[in-house]
């Protein structure tokens, strides 16, 4: 079996140390630090290691439902089963900032959803990555993501923004609405336009961390014709 690396599709953005609007932090030094755990070297060779400290939240992220449902899966206990399969993009390019996809838009777009789908939202609001204006950024309505998740019984949710919530509401319904049915979501997504006809294979592969709500994740889609037997 073969891959056709022209068919796969990056979906997360680079992580730079001290740039991004969470935490990253990275302290590269020699192996001789280590002191017992490290490995004596010749003068000169390059043999380093790197302590890295950052947020759960930190670049484009899965969100378990331990973040935001007591009791809840966490990095460690989320099932694998529901960070891969197929994905469907819903395009709402030409939302504006701050601005809900209604229920009836929702209804609307949702006839490409199957049982059992990956959903992510496009807003190409990925483009205002790093910019002054990536808040705020085009929401979901709660009463279309309720929707949503109890009709199409999808594994996972998640947007090229930076939340799905709209900011003026308190306690984040949206992710009450996700967790409390045991739906993580993902925040900060990029190139779904790329996505070929809207629809393809996606993996999720969040470090498997016990008991922290959120992790960075390196996520990338294969368009249809990647795999080759």
């Amino acid at each position: 079996m073969n891959v056709d690396f022209s068919k796969i599709v990056e979906l997360s953005h680079t992580m730079i140390p001290e740039q991004e609007p969470f935490m990253l932090k990275v302290n590269l030094f020699d192996v001789n630090d280590l002191g017992e755990r490290g490995e004596p070297h010749s003068e000169g060779v390059w043999y380093v290691a790197a302590d890295v400290s950052f947020s759960t939240h930190c670049g484009t992220h899965i969100e378990f439902p331990l973040h935001h449902w007591k009791g809840g899966d966490d990095a460690m206990t989320y099932p694998l089963t529901q960070m891969i399969g197929e994905c469907v993009v819903l395009d709402f390019v030409g939302k504006q900032a701050g601005e809900g996809i209604t229920l009836a838009e929702m209804q609307q777009k949702a006839e490409a959803v199957r049982e059992g789908d990956i959903v992510f939202i496009r807003t190409d609001f990925d483009r205002k990555w790093r910019t002054e204006d990536w808040e705020p950024f085009p929401f979901i309505e709660t009463d279309a993501l309720e929707w949503l998740l109890d009709n199409k019984k999808i594994k996972a949710i998640g947007s090229d923004a930076t939340s799905i919530e709209d900011l003026s509401k308190l306690d984040q319904p949206n992710h009450t609405a996700c967790f409390s049915r045991g739906v993580a979501i993902i925040e900060s997504l990029k190139n779904l336009g790329q996505i070929e006809n809207g629809r393809a294979l996606v993996f999720i592969l969040p470090m498997r961390i016990k008991g922290i709500d959120a992790c960075p994740s390196r996520i990338i889609a294969i368009n249809n014709g990647g795999i080759i037997a």
